[in-house]
């Protein structure tokens, strides 16, 4: 272990174009030396080659402790303090309180509509700590939807890392799994890399991505982050025990030098040495142990031939070990001292974190509330009702507002379309029943089946439909061009029928593939292996529904 030498002086700028990395730690109290060597030390050295994001997880507090939350300020604000005198430089990462963005609960309950219950009942902690807090009402939303709220208070930032140790690992992957179901519901689809064998259509043409093609191609919107395992060692406390202030067996990082003489004259050496003429074995004693991470070499190996040949009494032993521990954290406490007398710079620290973590945070926001519909701005809702008939001043072929829709999902834009269609481009007077998706049926009965394309992204003038091997008497194919005009066709079947056919017996179980093409400013549908059918009159043609 080295002290890091940190100076709290703002003297060099955040470099942006490092990996990022986020992670946090509930306010309990006093960092004790287990919190330190487990995590903030790893910090420390993370700052200096990461972007780094590191946060009090005060609403993490209240999973656990909702009932007492009398201490949770002054122990948020002991938490900054230790940060800060453990060697975070607010030069070279941001430090901020959890619950002062509000951005990490608004992800939290969008992600909560979607993730199953069953997953959150898997994670390995759940249970475990309901055992161990047998005395904590723990059977609420909030316990159970806690990893929930790691993962949005991970992917809020997209990091590259999480650094961890081994055993939250499983929480890594459950934000994984997180962000990879958020992907794949809201983020738009790549091509898919093998299409089917058509004539018509080649790899670098199709664009219908479905099932689990739409899983293997969806273009990422929130990341994969990645597990960066840091050193974790266990540290024993006084009594040998796991380090931990409940058990009250806990050396706080700012112990004062007398409190740490004091604490490791008092610990325990595993029941050894009944008397100090007899050997012991430094390999299964506390002391021993600590000896190992904070001790010089030479001293630990002093300690180590001294207790197997019982030529070293136990609290010669120990008090080599508290000089050892006073050694390492002496800077430590006097930066806390320092900081203490200074708590308006603290909070200064927390506020600047503060609004850093938030700018961040609601860039990733903005994004997530376009694709989920939640966006603040008016994309996507019509100002005006449209009308129709002569004089009518509203093109509601004209979708510019729609154009946050062009890069949905296929089967959320195919929604979108047939639902605008449905409300805007089917004359009023005329009847329509819905029948199945996608399929309407007329007074006489005849089946009209609606879908929609977006124009080729590679090619002008071209839409890709694909549709089920049924029989229909009417097609609406619904073209929205990239000036963002709707061209909708209303194709009878007398104009399709033999070619159709033809394209059922091809495809077999497989869906038609079928495209609209412009040229020439005409419109031609190219079924399978048939020649083209001139559709250019049918654009606008609602009087057939009315047959």
């Amino acid at each position: 272990m080295t002290d890091p030498d940190v100076s709290l002086e703002h003297s060099a700028g955040k470099t942006l174009e490092r990996p990022r990395v986020l992670s946090g730690m509930r306010p309990t109290g006093r960092l004790h030396l287990g919190n330190y060597m487990g995590a903030l030390y790893n910090w420390v050295k993370l700052q200096h080659e990461y972007e780094c994001y590191f946060f009090i997880a005060d609403w993490h507090a209240l999973t656990t402790d909702y009932a007492d939350p009398s201490r949770l300020k002054q122990n948020v604000y002991d938490l900054a303090l230790d940060f800060l005198a453990g060697g975070l430089d607010p030069d070279h990462c941001t430090i901020f309180v959890q619950s002062h963005v509000p951005q990490h609960a608004e992800l939290n309950l969008l992600f909560s509509m979607f993730t199953p219950l069953s997953l959150l009942e898997r994670v390995p902690t759940y249970k475990d700590q309901q055992e161990q807090l047998r005395e904590k009402d723990l059977a609420t939303y909030g316990f159970l939807g806690y990893p929930l709220l790691q993962s949005a208070d991970i992917l809020l930032y997209k990091p590259d890392y999480v650094p961890v140790g081994q055993d939250q690992e499983s929480h890594v992957e459950l934000t994984r799994e997180v962000a990879r179901k958020f992907n794949f519901l809201y983020g738009p689809k790549g091509t898919p890399s093998v299409t089917p064998d058509n004539n018509s259509f080649n790899q670098n043409d199709v664009d219908y991505a479905r099932n689990i093609d739409d899983l293997l191609h969806t273009r990422t919107i929130l990341p994969d982050p990645q597990v960066l395992l840091t050193p974790s060692p266990k540290l024993p406390g006084i009594d040998g025990r796991k380090m931990s202030k409940s058990y009250g067996n806990a050396i706080l990082m700012t112990d004062p030098f007398s409190v740490v003489m004091e604490k490791t004259h008092s610990m325990s050496n595993g029941g050894q040495r009944p008397t100090q003429y007899d050997p012991g074995n430094p390999e299964i004693c506390p002391v021993g142990d600590l000896h190992r991470i904070f001790s010089e070499p030479s001293v630990d190996a002093h300690i180590r031939t001294g207790c197997l040949t019982a030529t070293i009494r136990c609290d010669e032993c120990k008090h080599l070990l508290g000089s050892a521990i006073g050694s390492k954290t002496h800077g430590i406490l006097d930066r806390r001292l320092r900081l203490e007398e200074d708590p308006d710079r603290v909070w200064g620290i927390l506020e600047e974190g503060t609004r850093n973590a938030t700018r961040r945070a609601e860039e990733t926001m903005r994004e997530i509330r376009n694709v989920t519909g939640l966006s603040r701005d008016r994309s996507g809702v019509r100002v005006a009702t449209p009308t129709y008939g002569p004089g009518s001043q509203t093109n509601v072929r004209d979708l510019t507002i729609m154009k946050a829709w062009w890069d949905l999902d296929s089967p959320t834009l195919l929604r979108n379309m047939r639902e605008q269609w449905r409300a805007d481009l089917v004359p009023t007077e005329t009847a329509l029943k819905k029948d199945t998706e996608g399929v309407w049926l007329t007074r006489n009965n005849r089946r009209v089946f609606s879908t929609a394309s977006t124009e080729h992204e590679g090619v002008d003038g071209l839409w890709k439909f694909s549709v089920k091997p049924k029989s229909y008497e009417i097609l609406v194919l619904l073209c929205w061009g990239k000036d963002f005009l709707m061209h909708d066709f209303v194709v009878p079947q007398k104009l399709y029928v033999s070619q159709w056919t033809a394209a059922k017996k091809a495809a077999g179980k497989n869906d038609i593939l079928f495209s609209v093409e412009r040229e020439d400013g005409r419109y031609a549908l190219r079924l399978p292996l048939s020649e083209a059918i001139d559709i250019t009159a049918t654009e606008s043609d609602y009087a057939i529904l009315g047959t």
